[in-house]
This record gives structure tokens, C-alpha cells and sequence, in this order.
């Protein structure tokens, strides 16, 4: 179906999506089950799906580029399920991209593909399990295998050298006629700023330094990684070699790592750093307002769940939840021991396949917005936005 606007789009699907759920379990594999249920209160509901697992079935995260929606990787992979996962890179006008769009920390079987800039939670994958760390931007790599100490740009961290990634972009939200607001990427923030004397910056792809700037003003989207170090060591041709970040080694066990956030044991979300996060909008990321919400938790009886709590912006009846009723309904799954937030929003949704049929839960209202040579916005309730991380499970 196609709409001239997203308020025709409202006025129509809103008939067909705001509705509860019919309440549901049911046993998909070994160890994972799936749920749904209408949750009621004051007037409004929202629907929960979750998927709860323990061995023999297994968790594993992957970071996606280019970005895909987690039901076309369901098909093309033949997962039991999937869901949407992390923060990635999100501008409406923009005429550029970083090279890899899952922000600060994203690592695919050992390998890194964006190094954090500023301290986060990371949501990591091994062997099968997940788990819910911090991880300080700050560790140790090698540069022409000499050992140097390095931190995120975005810190306060003193180091031999300092990182700069896609999550040093700063994305302002600006009001916008149509669809209330629109997300604007402000091109200065791709450069890095100027170098002190002494020190450059030198752009890599694949470990190699490609490039290098004695005066600052390189391109951070040009490349997997910048680092400012000192200028007596910086070539072009360098060889790059991580070997820690915060706690986290980077070798082929470490299947997936994600920045994700706040973790469930964060004791005042609302102050949370993510909220003043540049690289995530201007609006806070963790304003208590209704919305779809989708958190990975672990309860003390060895279980994990992924829940998302699913609701239509602007509907009087069916709006979400807010972070402090997403939080406690979280916690009625029993005692908590591990946990976070994932990327929520317009982008949650949770894929299962359900016999031979793959269903789509969450989000469906989602419109594809027009292309430059498009005039009509299409609703698109099974594939949804397409996501830079996602998280499988069979």
C-alpha cells in the first residue's frame, strides 16, 4: 500500500494495527520459546512478543553490511528467529555514509569493524550465549608493531593514541512539516578537528594506513578507523593490529560485539550518557515517552529473553510503553542478573518462523519513506527499517 503522506498512512492502517495480540506460546526448537500476550493498563495496551531460550539453542550476534531488514536475513540464513539489535548510523538528509554503520563498537568473528570513540555497554556473543558488558573506549594495539596505549576520541582517557569513528557523526533533529521530525547529519563532524603540533592523524582500511593528515581535517567516513598518533611514528603503509578493547580481546571466539545500552543494571537511565549521545539525534535518546521498546534480559533461572514491547507513534489506544514501565515489566520475568536496552523505536522487530511460515512482529506500521524520483510513502509492515546489527536464534 502506498500514501501520499504519513498522516493518510495513520488514518488508514490504524484500523488494522491497533489491536491486541491473541495470547500465544509456543515451543519453535529445543530450549526456545516464543510468546505474545496483550499487557493492559489505564486505558491502553501494548503487545509483548518475546522469545525466551536456554541450551540447546543458541544466541548469536551479526553485524550486517549493507544494513538488512532481519526478516530478509531469516530467509536468507534460515533462522528460527531474528530481531533487530544495535545503534547504527541514521541521517534522513545526508550525502554521506560511514563505511560501516553499526556506531562505536562492532566486531564480526574477532574482527574489528568500528572502534568504540566513547565508553559503552556492548552486547557480545560466544559460544553461543550472550552477555551484557561495559566496555571503555581505551586499550592497547600496534602500530609497525610498535605498543601503544589508545583511547576514544569522545573521552577523557591520556594515551599514546587516540580513536575517531563513525560515532564522532553528530546528528541534529529538525522539525519537518510532514513527519514531525527529520534527522539532519551535520557534514562538519566527519572531519577530524585540528592536530595539536606533533601529532597526525592516519585513516586505515583493512589494518593499513592509507592516508595520512599532519594538520587534521581527514574524512572519518572514508575509512574503517582514524587514529591521531604521534607524528615521528605515522606513515602511510603502517600496519594496525588491535589487541584490547576494555576487557575485550578481539579473536575469532568473540563471534559478535555490539555498543547497546543502558544495561539493565544502570541505576538512573535517565541520566544516562546516552541521552546526550550527538551521534544518536538532539533528542534524548531515553525521553519517558511511549514507545515500541525491544530488551534483551538474562533471569537468575539461566534463561534468556529478548522482549519487545510493540506500539504505533500517535495512537491513543496502542502507543508503547515508557522506559520506566518497559524497565518493571522487564522484571517481572523474575530476578535479573544481566540485561539492556536495544535499539528501539521505529526500528524493533522481532522475526519467527512459526512452521514453514516466517511471521513478523513489531513495527508494522513502518513506512518506506519516498526515494528522489518517488512520491509516495510505502508501507512496508514485514521488512521494516533494515537494521546494521541483528541477532539470531536457532
Amino acid at each position: 500500500m502506498r500514501f501520499s503522506n504519513p498522516g493518510e498512512a495513520a488514518a488508514r492502517l490504524a484500523p488494522l494495527l491497533d489491536r491486541p495480540v491473541a495470547p500465544t506460546r509456543t515451543d519453535l526448537a529445543p530450549g526456545l520459546v516464543f510468546q505474545a500476550e496483550p499487557l493492559h493498563a489505564n486505558g491502553t495496551f501494548t503487545n509483548s512478543y518475546r522469545l525466551s531460550w536456554r541450551g540447546p539453542a543458541r544466541a548469536r550476534i551479526f553485524v550486517t553490511e549493507p544494513p538488512v531488514s532481519a526478516r530478509e536475513f531469516a530467509q536468507r540464513h534460515g533462522n528460527t528467529a531474528t530481531t533487530t539489535a544495535g545503534f547504527f548510523f541514521l541521517a534522513d538528509r545526508c550525502r554521506f555514509r560511514p563505511r560501516v554503520l553499526s556506531l562505536n563498537l562492532a566486531i564480526q568473528d574477532g574482527r574489528v569493524l568500528s572502534l568504540p570513540v566513547a565508553d559503552q555497554d556492548a552486547l557480545i556473543s560466544q559460544n553461543g550465549v550472550l552477555t551484557v558488558v561495559n566496555v571503555p573506549a581505551a586499550g592497547e594495539l600496534s602500530l609497525d608493531k610498535n605498543p601503544l596505549t589508545w583511547a576514544g576520541s569522545r573521552t577523557t582517557t591520556e594515551a599514546g593514541c587516540y580513536a575517531y569513528g563513525n560515532a564522532n557523526a553528530v546528528i541534529r533533529h529538525e522539525a519537518d512539516e510532514q513527519t514531525g521530525k527529520i534527522r539532519v547529519f551535520q557534514e562538519e563532524s566527519r572531519f577530524t578537528p585540528e592536530t595539536r603540533p606533533g601529532w597526525s592523524d592516519l585513516g586505515f582500511r583493512n589494518n593499513e594506513a592509507v592516508a595520512k593528515a599532519d594538520n587534521g581535517r581527514l574524512d572519518i567516513f572514508e575509512y574503517d578507523l582514524v587514529l591521531r598518533c604521534p607524528q615521528r611514528i605515522a606513515r602511510v603503509g603502517a600496519r594496525l593490529e588491535v589487541h584490547t578493547i576494555g576487557g575485550l580481546i578481539p579473536r575469532k571466539s568473540l563471534q559478535g560485539a555490539i555498543s547497546v545500552g543502558p544495561a539493565l543494571s544502570c541505576p538512573d537511565v535517565y541520566k544516562h550518557p546516552l541521552n546526550e549521545d550527538r551521534s544518536l539525534g538532539s533528542f534524548p535518546l531515553l525521553r519517558e515517552r511511549p514507545s515500541t521498546r525491544l530488551v534483551f534480559a538474562e533471569t537468575a533461572d539461566g534463561w534468556q529473553h529478548l522482549c519487545l514491547f510493540d506500539g504505533r507513534p500517535g495512537s491513543p489506544t496502542f502507543p508503547g510503553l515508557t522506559l520506566g514501565e518497559t524497565i518493571a515489566m522487564v522484571h517481572k520475568l523474575g530476578t535479573v542478573t544481566n540485561g539492556c536496552l536495544l535499539d528501539s523505536g521505529h526500528t524493533s522487530k522481532l522475526n519467527v518462523r512459526l512452521g514453514n511460515t516466517l511471521r513478523s512482529f513489531g513495527n508494522r506500521h513502518y513506512l518506506r519513506w519516498p526515494g528522489p524520483h518517488e512520491a509516495h510513502y510505502t508501507w512496508t509492515p514485514d521488512l521494516g527499517r533494515p537494521a546494521a546489527s541483528l541477532i539470531a536464534l536457532d
